[in-house]
Parts: structure tokens; sequence; C-alpha cells
């Protein structure tokens, strides 16, 4: 369940909070120097003296070339906790058309967004300015994002960078050859004005990029009701960066089972919108096995039916206790009424941190959820039925 990552999450928050924060953005000088495209080279940081020699299997695979995009402010957010926890099998770029916030923001790569168009000071929640910023910078984004093999491109929808710049920046990344997977989060109910310009910036993106994951705001909050706003926000960023991790360090790393990139390509080409669930289990032997996979097919972060998924990336994470024959019951259960043709590829790693729990994340595609697409009602509608059901 998602009780273990509300906790770090929380965690992480009261840390933060003792820390001071220093800008990114100062006078330049030989180490930090801005470009006129304003992208912003960071120093690279040194590797510690003693430095244990990696495994043949890291060196090979790491000729797969991952880049992890964060498009306006939601999507920095997830690119800057996935650039703190240190992940070892991408790069990451944040962009962004607000130049305050992108100095608080840590990445591999930075990029201010239609300096000429904004002047940095953002986007306004226009997501028509943000595209036209997004179109200024054409050239000076197909160099910074270069070629890869997976692209992630994070982003909230129903704000303004996010939203209009997130569509032209997977295209730019899928004509250079990547297999490009968004991950996105869908405003609450709530807020009307957002749930329409997020509906049509989901199906800009999903014009460009090969699966969409999405996960709902209102999904979280039945997890996690009582959470401030703004640890549920960074509990999003959380979950986003799981999703990254896992399909990663699947690639990248080595496993007790390995998933390649034509493992990936083949579930994710044309996955359409897809889901990510995340579970927790501990113990071993089938009251495991049982837990696991009821934690994990009880905890979509979007609304939608698993019958007649197409396809599913589901990785197995635990400690050396962890058989391969669990592993692949857990893989089993999860996958038990997806479509007769699904593709489902499942990766294991033994991780002895994990000690006597089992972790799942399960991205799965091909699922449907047409309540992203509906119209919603107008308020005058809304009201008339609220006073039927009173009268």
């Amino acid at each position: 369940m998602l009780d273990g990552i509300v906790k770090d999450v929380i965690s992480e928050k009261e840390a933060q909070k003792k820390e001071d924060i220093v800008p990114v953005f100062e006078e330049k000088s030989a180490e930090k120097a801005e470009n006129p495209h304003g992208e912003i080279a960071l120093p690279i940081e040194e590797k510690p003296k003693e430095v244990i020699e990696e495994p043949k299997e890291i060196e090979e695979n790491s000729s797969v070339r991952i880049k992890v995009i964060g498009v306006g402010g939601a999507g920095c957010n997830s690119v800057s906790r996935i650039t703190k926890q240190g992940i070892k099998s991408a790069k990451t770029l944040a962009v962004n058309t607000d130049k305050l916030h992108l100095s608080v923001i840590e990445a591999h790569g930075k990029h201010l967004l239609g300096r000429t168009v904004t002047k940095g000071l953002g986007s306004g929640g226009d997501p028509l300015l943000a595209a036209k910023a997004a179109d200024a910078d054409r050239g000076a984004l197909r160099k910074i994002i270069g070629e890869n093999e997976i692209v992630f491109v994070c982003a909230g929808m129903g704000g303004g960078t996010g939203t209009g710049a997130s569509p032209l920046i997977a295209q730019i990344a899928r004509e250079q050859g990547a297999t490009v997977i968004g991950i996105v989060t869908y405003p609450f109910k709530i807020e009307r004005s957002r749930l329409h310009r997020a509906r049509d910036g989901l199906k800009e993106l999903m014009k460009h990029a090969d699966t969409v994951i999405v996960i709902e705001n209102d999904r979280l909050l039945s997890y996690a009701p009582n959470l401030p706003i703004d640890k549920a926000f960074a509990l999003a960023d959380e979950i986003a960066s799981k999703a990254v991790r896992g399909i990663s360090d699947l690639v990248v790393l080595p496993s007790m089972m390995n998933v390649d990139y034509a493992d990936v390509r083949a579930i994710m080409k044309d996955g359409g919108i897809a889901m990510i669930s995340i579970g927790k289990g501990s113990g071993t032997g089938v009251g495991m096995v049982e837990s696991v996979v009821n934690s994990t097919r009880n905890n979509p972060l979007l609304e939608v039916s698993y019958e007649g998924a197409k396809g599913a990336l589901i990785h197995v994470a635990g400690a050396s206790s962890l058989s391969l024959g669990d592993a692949t019951q857990i893989c089993m259960g999860i996958s038990e009424d997806f479509h007769d043709d699904a593709e489902v590829k499942m990766g294991a790693r033994i991780d002895e941190d994990l000690s006597n729990t089992i972790e799942v994340t399960a991205v799965i595609t091909g699922v449907k959820a047409s309540h992203l697409f509906e119209d919603q009602k107008p308020q005058e509608e809304m009201q008339s039925e609220m006073l039927s059901s009173i009268l």
C-alpha cells in the first residue's frame, strides 16, 4: 500500500524544513554558465576516490540512453525528487517558463523555456502561451533532449507550462527515435477550469507519446485523505518517481529477472492510457503472494477496469528470501484478467534493504478511463440535480 510512501514523504518534508535552499541562478562563472538558449550547464559531482568496480552487465546495459524530462512546475518537482534520490539509470532535465521556480530545482540539466516569449515569468496558466514558448525553442530543445532509447515526460495536466509544452517536447523526443512515456497528474474534480485544460492537454500528449501514465489527484486523496496539500503533492511526485525508477532500473541494472529495452518498447509502444499501482507485502509462501497481489490490484492511482488490459510491466523487489516462484505467482495474480494476448513482462530484483518486505510496482497499459475525456456538467445542471435530490 501507499502507507510507507506517505510516511517517507512526511519525514522528508520535516527534514527539508531544516535545510537552506541555495538558488541555482547565479552570476555567470566558469562552473555555471547560461547559454543563449537558456540552458544551464551544471557542475558534475566528482565520484568518491574509492569506487567499487561495477559489474560488466551494468556497463553493457548502460548503452540504453534514458532521459527524464520534467515540464512545468509539477513535472520539475518530480524530476527534482528523482535527481535527489540519486538515480543511476537515467539523466534528468528540468524545463520550465518560470525562472524562479527553476532555480530551486535539482536536475542534471535545465532549460528556461521561451525566454523571449515569457521573459522567465511563467506562462500564467495559459497552455497556448506555453506551447508558443516551446515552439520558439524547438531547435534548442532538440539539442538538449538529444537521441535516447526511452524518454519520460513528467508534467501536471491542467496548468500552463506542463499542459501546453509537454506535447511538443514528447513529439521532439519521439522524432529523435525515443519510446516516449508520459507521466502526468490529473486535477481534482472540483477544479473545473483545470479539468477542461487537463483533458485537452492529455489528448494532445497522447498524440505524441507512446504511453501516458495518469495519476489522479482524487485517487491519491482516497489513500491519504488527511495529508496537508503540500504533502499530498509530494506524494504524487514520489509515485511518479517510483514509476520512472522502476522502469529505468529494470532496463539498465542487473536483476534476478532482466527486462531489456525491446521488452519495454513492446509493452509501451502505442500503449495509450496507462496506470501505475504500487503494492507491498511481507512473509513467504502463498499468504505473502496473496497479500502482495491484493495490495497491488486494490491500489490503482487511476479509476479503471483491469479487464482487457493489453500490457504490463511488473517490477518485484525483495530480500534474498524472495524466490523466483513467488515472483512469478505475484505476476500471474496481478495479470489474471488481462486480455488473452496481453504482453506482460516481469523483472525481479534482490534488495537486502527491504528485509522481509516485498514491493511491487506495476505499470499497466491499454486500460480504459473514459471519464478523463468526458465533458464536465455545467454548474447550473449540477445545482439543479442537487436541488432535485434534496426535494
